[in-house]
C-alpha cells in the first residue's frame, strides 16, 4: 500500500510531536531544566568558593539524614559508613561542578571537544564514565589499589590539573606536553600502559651499574706503565657497556672501511619525497593549520588558567580524591554511581523537581511512552492493508 503525501505528512507531524513530548519528559526527569550555576556563583555571576562548598555540604547532609531515618542501624556504624564515603563523594561533586564553569576548558586541555554543562544529568553522566574506567592494580608495595585505566587527567573535573601545574612551574603552556610529570597520571604510569612503565623504570639511567672510579684509575696507571712495542699509542680501556652501546651505532661505519661523510651524497629518504608538488604543498598546509590550532589552544588555555580562581583548593582536591580513591574499598566504588544518583535525587526532590536522573531509567520511560503509539500505528497500517485486499 502506498501512502499519500498528505497522510505521510500527518504521520511525520504526529511522530515529531511524540518525539518532542518524550524529550521534554526526559529533560524534566534528568534535571536538564535545573542548573546549579546560580547555586555556586554570586549575584554578579562570578564563581563563589563558599557557595560551592555550601552546596556540596547541603547535598551530603540531606543524604546522611536520609540514611539516619530510613536505616535502623547503630550510630557508630553509620558514622563509619559515612566517613569513608562522604569525603570521596563530596570531592567529586566539587571537582565536576567547579570545572563546569570553565567553558572550552576540556577542549583546550584534552584536544577533544566536550561542551561543559551545569545540570545534574551531566554530573551523573561523567560519574558513570569515570566508574567504568575503574580497575584494580598492584601498588608499589605489592598491595592492590584502585586506578582509572587511562589515568585521571582525561576525565572531566581532573582535566585542568596538568595545565595548571605546568603553568605554575614554567609560567607558560604547551598542549603537546600536557601528559608529563606534572599530570596526575603521566602516560607511562597509566594502568593501561603498566608493562611499558615497568620497562622505563628498569632501564632508567640512574639504575644502571656504574664502574668504580678506583678500579678505573688503577687500570689507567697500569696501562701507562707497561711498554707497548711497535705501537706509539695505546687506547684507554673503556667500559664494556659503553663499548656495547658504541657498537650499536658504529658497527656499520668502521674506521677500517675508510668511511667519510659527504653531504652531497646524503640521500636521506622522507615520505614527502614520494609525493608530487601539489600533495607536498597540501601536506605542509595541513601541518601549518595544525600548528595554528595548537597555538590557539595554548592561548585559550593560558587565559583560562590565569583567570582560574581558587587554584590551590582545586589542586588539593584532585590529590585528595586520588588518595582516597586508591585506598577505597570495593563496595564503595561499586556503589559510587548509585550513591551519587541518590544524593542528586534528594536535592532535586527538595527543589520539587522530578528526581529521576539516571539515563537508563529515563530511556526506559521513553520507550514506554513510544511503544504504545507505535504499536497502534502498526496495527492501523495492517488494517489498511487488509482493506485494500
Amino acid at each position: 500500500m502506498e501512502l499519500s503525501k498528505e497522510k505521510l505528512k500527518i504521520y511525520q507531524k504526529n511522530l515529531q510531536c511524540l518525539q518532542e513530548a518524550a524529550d521534554d519528559l526526559m529533560r524534566c526527569m534528568k534535571g536538564y531544566d535545573y542548573s546549579f550555576r546560580k547555586e555556586i556563583t554570586d549575584k554578579s555571576g562570578k564563581f563563589s568558593p563558599e557557595n560551592l562548598h555550601g552546596l556540596v555540604e547541603e547535598m551530603l547532609s540531606l543524604w546522611a539524614e536520609k540514611l539516619r531515618t530510613e536505616r535502623f542501624v547503630k550510630e557508630g556504624w553509620l558514622k563509619s559508613y559515612l566517613q569513608t564515603r562522604r569525603e570521596l563523594y563530596g570531592l567529586y561533586l566539587y571537582l565536576v561542578m567547579r570545572c563546569s564553569l570553565c567553558p572550552g576548558g576540556y577542549t583546550c586541555a584534552r584536544g577533544s571537544e566536550m561542551k561543559e554543562r551545569t545540570d545534574f544529568a551531566f554530573l551523573l553522566e561523567q560519574a558513570k564514565w569515570f566508574s567504568r574506567s575503574w580497575c584494580i592494580t598492584d601498588g608499589p608495595n605489592g598491595a592492590s589499589q584502585n586506578e582509572p585505566r587511562w589515568g585521571y587527567d582525561g576525565h572531566f573535573g581532573f582535566h585542568l590539573y596538568s595545565p595548571i601545574n605546568h603553568y605554575l612551574v614554567f609560567k607558560e603552556l604547551d598542549v603537546r606536553i600536557l601528559d608529563d610529570d606534572f599530570a596526575m597520571t603521566p602516560s607511562w604510569k597509566m594502568a593501561g600502559n603498566r608493562s611499558y612503565s615497568r620497562t622505563v623504570e628498569t632501564e632508567h639511567p640512574e639504575e644502571t651499574e656504574q664502574p668504580d672510579e678506583t678500579e678505573q684509575s688503577d687500570e689507567t696507571e697500569q696501562s701507562d706503565e707497561t711498554e707497548q712495542p711497535e705501537k706509539t699509542e695505546q687506547p684507554d680501556e673503556v667500559d664494556d657497556e659503553a663499548a656495547d652501546d658504541e657498537d650499536l651505532f658504529y658497527d656499520d661505519y668502521d674506521d677500517d672501511d675508510g668511511f667519510a661523510y659527504d653531504p652531497e651524497e646524503d640521500d636521506f629518504w622522507s615520505p614527502l619525497d614520494e609525493l608530487d608538488d601539489e600533495s607536498r604543498t597540501a601536506w605542509w598546509q595541513a601541518e601549518y593549520d595544525q600548528l595554528g590550532k595548537e597555538a590557539e589552544r595554548n592561548w585559550e588555555l593560558l587565559l583560562l588558567v590565569q583567570s582560574f580562581e581558587d587554584i590551590d583548593d582545586y589542586c588539593s582536591a584532585c590529590l585528595r580524591f586520588e588518595e582516597l580513591f586508591k585506598k577505597a574499598g570495593i563496595e564503595i566504588l561499586r556503589d559510587f554511581c548509585q550513591d551519587l544518583e541518590e544524593i542528586v535525587n534528594l536535592y532535586l526532590f527538595q527543589r520539587e523537581i522530578a528526581p529521576l536522573a539516571d539515563t537508563d531509567k529515563a530511556l526506559d520511560v521513553y520507550s514506554r511512552v513510544c511503544e504504545g503509539p507505535l504499536r497502534q500505528a502498526r496495527l492501523y497500517g495492517r488494517g489498511l492493508q487488509w482493506k485494500d485486499l
